[in-house]
């Protein structure tokens, strides 16, 4: 058998096709398929049913499946605490963290830390995605969203303000005619566009976007008033603060797995991030 082969089939039973499974693996369908004929073929029974639209799993695949995702969250503990074991301020550490905070407060602090630790090496996700940290996906994560999970050491190390911000020519328009910049269905679930609804009324919401630097964006080329994180709309010298309401803050929360808490590099970056963003 091929332990490879395991990794597919993991994968196809998340995944529920093999076409989502060959996006997943970044390999082509017909690679998924003869992956899954071979182990098929290795073990002596049938694992899957292939069906036009989809690729459900028959019982003694699903049951095999769960062994293989079993075995690959082993083998991410595994390196977990190798890179633990390090005693030396050296190596890759994974981070992840909302693209504002990283932007206005994560970047310029790694220059500091890029001094005192030369050979450290930092990969940096940028994304509102909730990385796994249990599957090996990141070693620290910051979010906006209180974590869950229970092997990870989570903390809250402060809060993110918000407020209405537009130029000045915006700003002097009577209240009645502001337009505002606003999120795009794919997070009009998060809080502060809750408020920004209720804030406006009826008044249009006629910008939409996906992220705040493109409502930053927005905002400095006069295009409505905007609720942005203050700590990236202070810096921008175009834009003036329109309104004294505000949301509520927006906790900020580390996430730390439990097998990398006594990892010296790990224990660096975090210190770093606590520092700024408290």
């Amino acid at each position: 058998m091929n332990w490879d082969d395991l990794h597919v089939l993991a994968v196809l039973q998340s995944e529920g096709s093999l076409a989502g499974a060959a996006r997943s693996l970044g390999v082509n369908h017909a690679t998924v398929s003869r992956r899954i004929s071979a182990l098929e073929e290795s073990l002596g029974h049938k694992l899957v049913r292939r069906l036009a639209r989809s690729t459900p799993l028959t019982d003694k695949g699903r049951k095999i499946a769960e062994i293989a995702m079993q075995m690959e969250e082993q083998a991410h503990r595994v390196e977990r605490l190798a890179h633990a074991a390090q005693g030396t301020l050296s190596g890759r550490i994974r981070l992840t963290a909302p693209p504002v905070l990283v932007s206005e407060l994560i970047i310029p602090a790694l220059r500091e830390l890029r001094a005192t630790h030369p050979d450290l090496q930092i990969v940096l996700s940028a994304n509102s995605h909730l990385a796994s940290l249990d599957s090996g996906e990141a070693d620290l994560a910051v979010r906006m969203v209180e974590p869950q999970g229970r092997q990870n050491i989570i903390r809250k190390i402060g809060s993110v303000a918000f407020g209405l911000y537009a130029t000045s020519d915006v700003a002097k328009l009577p209240r009645n005619q502001w337009r505002f910049i606003a999120f795009d269905e794919t997070l009009a679930h998060v809080p502060q566009q809750r408020w920004l609804e209720e804030f406006a009324g009826d008044r249009p919401l006629d910008l939409l976007t996906g992220d705040f630097h493109s409502q930053r964006a927005a905002a400095e080329t006069g295009l409505g008033v905007a609720l942005l994180p203050c700590v990236m709309a202070e810096r921008c010298p175009n834009l003036s603060r329109v309104a004294d309401e505000h949301p509520e803050p927006r906790p900020v929360w580390l996430v730390i797995h439990t097998d990398l808490k006594d990892s010296p590099a790990v224990r660096a970056v975090a210190d770093i991030l606590i520092q700024v963003i408290r």
